[in-house]
């Protein structure tokens, strides 16, 4: 089948040893403690087949458990979408049938998803069995061999990269985004863990590492999770069949999925009254149709669901922390305790701040729609359509971690305006110190839970905003990656202006590390966005009405900046949407 082989041959390319190498490091990641551990004996003695009782430990653990979604799924995924989008089709097709194309696809984002999973564990398994296999020992006693289960294993991780590969370049061709065939059999691969683990801990199936682990009444072992495997990733290739030749049989070539939902038609060019005769209602109108022309940039857009499904699991990555304990303890915790227990703190602003990066990564949004809109409106009035939509955006970003949070850890919470069980035990026991959750005893004891989860994402929305309206800000003054880097740079600062920090560096006494808290209090955007790094009657830190009127200041001192920039800024289009 020469369609096959000419996918092959573009399969396994570079990307392909590269992904190689990287299931190789994770394994070698994953032994390394137990093979460290071998030599640090006086005597060292290993039993018998101990390189391979450490490469079948290694495949359970974390690094390659986690990497294993997005290492195969690099060579091939997203071949298809590159395809179709570089014209590739044009001088393919005509030497084939669509059929033929299809399954060489399809064949071929299978097998280089299994070779690269199984390749890469075997090249880790031959490297731990040249550092171990010097040291091992042969006792008196029959050691039986774990070979066939070693065998088993690395056959299991094949059937996973297949599908997962598989998987990827179907939601690739689904929503014609050739960076979904990388990232959004990651994201479901975690979310199904996390359905899994807090919702359904009896449905084990539902966890994809335990197709891989095998932990579960499996009724036939791994044969069972094998097979499962082997039929979705039949189901897949049925589904990638079915969506790859409804376009492929277009006849503009250009059909994507979402055009199979009706969708009002826009008229993005809408004649204005000349400028003399617009009032302030009609500056406002023009304002809405920026921000709606930029919504509507959302649709289909890889890197707008990409970054919501991520903060989706950040917030389950930093709040189980919080329902960890709450579990273990046999307690319940009040609706909104862990999002205030989670984004309390300094570290979990900072982390879920900088995904909006990845939000606004391409202000200021010189769509191809723009050059209509600044023939029609003033410079000004459409900065002021880009800044409401920057902050409309935004109020959905942390609306949207806000209610991530509260749903994950729905299972076990309330809902009446009261600290919970746990809260008191996390405070007042000094529980929350020891798993590094800020449950302060001032918190406790001068707020409630509605009043302080509103404070919260207040904060938190005015930081993020000071932090967007500064990229924004730089991007017209000196370009993309300026606003890129100004944005890390203000989330860099914050992060080292740290007390803890200071104190390390130069060695403080006690009795100045309280006034470095202070200090730092004051001059750290970060902190002043923490919730109990504030006065509330009985220290010299800001208290929240200060720090509301600076990142208010900031907001405002920043966007009349932008406004100046933007008199001498010079717009360059492509032709396209960026």
């Amino acid at each position: 089948m020469p369609e096959l082989h000419s996918d092959l041959n573009r399969a396994l390319s570079k990307a392909f040893v590269l992904s190689v190498l990287g299931t190789m490091l994770c394994v070698l990641l994953s032994a390394f403690s137990d093979a460290l551990s071998i030599y640090m004996l006086e005597k060292p003695a290993a039993a018998l087949f101990a390189h391979r009782r450490i490469t079948i430990s290694a495949l359970s653990g974390n690094a390659i458990l986690f990497a294993a979604p997005i290492l195969a799924t690099i060579p091939y995924a997203g071949a298809f979408v590159d395809d179709f989008k570089s014209g590739y089709l044009k001088q393919f097709l005509p030497r084939t049938t669509v059929t033929r194309y299809i399954v060489g696809k399809e064949l071929a984002c299978a097998i280089s998803g299994f070779l690269t999973l199984t390749l890469g564990i075997l090249g880790g398994y031959v490297l731990v069995s040249l550092v171990v296999m010097p040291v091992e020992t042969f006792g008196e006693t029959a050691v039986q061999s774990q070979l066939p289960e070693l065998i088993g294993k690395i056959i299991l991780f094949g059937f996973a990269g297949a599908l997962w590969a598989m998987l990827g370049m179907l939601l690739s061709t689904v929503t014609m985004n050739a960076y979904m065939a990388y990232s959004a059999p990651f994201i479901l691969y975690y979310v199904l863990i996390i359905l899994q683990e807090r919702y359904a801990r009896d449905v084990f199936m539902l966890n994809p590492q335990n197709y891989l682990t095998l932990e579960g009444t499996w009724p036939f072992g791994g044969w069972s999770a094998g097979i499962t495997m082997v039929v979705l990733l039949a189901g897949c290739m049925l589904g990638f069949y079915l969506i790859a030749q409804d376009h492929l049989r277009d006849d503009n070539a250009r059909k994507s999925i979402r055009t199979l939902f009706p969708q009002k038609h826009v008229q993005l060019d809408r004649p204005f009254r000349p400028a003399r005769k617009i009032r302030l209602f009609g500056e406002l109108r023009q304002v809405h149709s920026v921000v709606r022309y930029n919504f509507r940039m959302w649709r289909g857009n890889a890197r707008v669901l990409l970054t919501f499904a991520l903060a989706f699991i950040l917030c389950f990555l930093l709040s189980d922390k919080a329902a960890s304990f709450a579990y273990d303890m046999g307690t319940t915790m009040q609706a909104f305790e862990p999002f205030v227990w989670t984004f309390g703190d300094a570290n979990s602003v900072l982390l879920i701040s900088l995904l909006l990066v990845l939000l606004f990564v391409d202000m200021p949004f010189l769509g191809a729609g723009v050059p209509y809109y600044l023939i029609r409106m003033k410079r000004r009035t459409w900065l002021m359509g880009q800044a409401v939509y920057v902050s409309v955006a935004t109020v959905l970003y942390i609306l949207f971690i806000f209610a991530a949070t509260t749903i994950i850890c729905m299972g076990n919470s309330f809902i009446g305006n009261m600290w919970s069980e746990t809260a008191a035990i996390l405070g007042y026991s000094g529980a929350g110190k020891a798993v590094a959750l800020p449950a302060l005893v001032k918190t406790l004891e001068l707020s409630r839970p509605y009043e302080c989860a509103a404070t919260i994402l207040l904060l938190m929305l005015l930081y993020t905003l000071v932090m967007v309206f500064l990229m924004l800000f730089v991007n017209i003054r000196r370009g993309k990656s300026a606003g890129i880097a100004a944005a890390f740079a203000f989330s860099l600062f914050g992060f080292l202006l740290n007390p803890q920090l200071f104190k390390q560096i130069f060695e403080l006494p006690d009795e100045l590390l309280y006034k470095a808290n202070v200090a730092v209090g004051w001059l750290s955007p970060l902190n002043q966005a923490t919730y109990h790094m504030h006065n509330f009657g009985y220290d010299l830190l800001p208290r929240l009405w200060q720090t509301y009127v600076i990142f208010g200041a900031a907001i405002v001192l920043l966007y009349v900046l932008t406004l100046l920039a933007l008199r001498t800024y010079s717009f360059h289009f492509t032709g396209g949407d960026q």
